[in-house]
């Protein structure tokens, strides 16, 4: 393959990956606003959906947020009936986990049922071979992501990776 068009398959592959991620953003603003929530408390409701109940503190990582901030997430969500507070008697009897309840799978289901259905009979059409590719490329690209928001989380706020100040204008 020349190497015109390798570049110009790179870069349609990244105008890709863009346009994925404006949807995803549309997506979860849309979502929020269906579940009557900020975005912070929706994506809450979708990390305690897909990875289960967790303590405070496993949530506050999740978000990036402090354990007070994320203590005002929680109020929230259990106010709205979509987290609850429970003690887990399993372990520790004074450890208190947060988990989503019925009514948050109920919404997410009315929100996104088609698209978790379309996305699953999308990824079922491939091969095995392809899907160890996709596998592959997605957690790549996971990992790529993660890695510069740890990196973007442990400089100052208004810095640029270059270590300069953004002034307001810049911004």
């Amino acid at each position: 393959m020349s190497s015109d068009i390798h570049r110009a398959l790179v870069a349609r592959v990244v105008a890709a990956i863009r346009a994925n991620a404006d949807q995803s953003d549309r997506l979860d603003q849309l979502g929020a606003m269906r579940f009557g929530l900020n975005r912070t408390d929706s994506r809450s409701v979708e990390i305690l959906r897909r990875l289960g109940p967790m303590t405070a503190n496993k949530l506050a990582e999740h978000l990036g947020m402090t354990t007070g901030g994320v203590t005002t997430v929680i109020d929230r969500l259990e106010q709205a009936g979509y987290a609850r507070r429970r003690r887990n008697h399993e372990d520790d009897r004074r450890l208190v986990l947060v988990e989503a309840t019925k009514l948050a799978a109920q919404r997410e289901n009315e929100i996104f049922g088609e698209l978790i259905e379309g996305t699953a009979k999308l990824v079922n059409s491939f091969e095995d071979g392809e899907l160890l590719l996709i596998e592959r490329f997605l957690n790549r690209v996971g990992e790529l992501v993660a890695g510069h928001a740890d990196h973007l989380a442990a400089q100052p706020a208004g810095r640029t990776g270059s270590g300069r100040v953004m002034s307001r204008r810049s911004r």
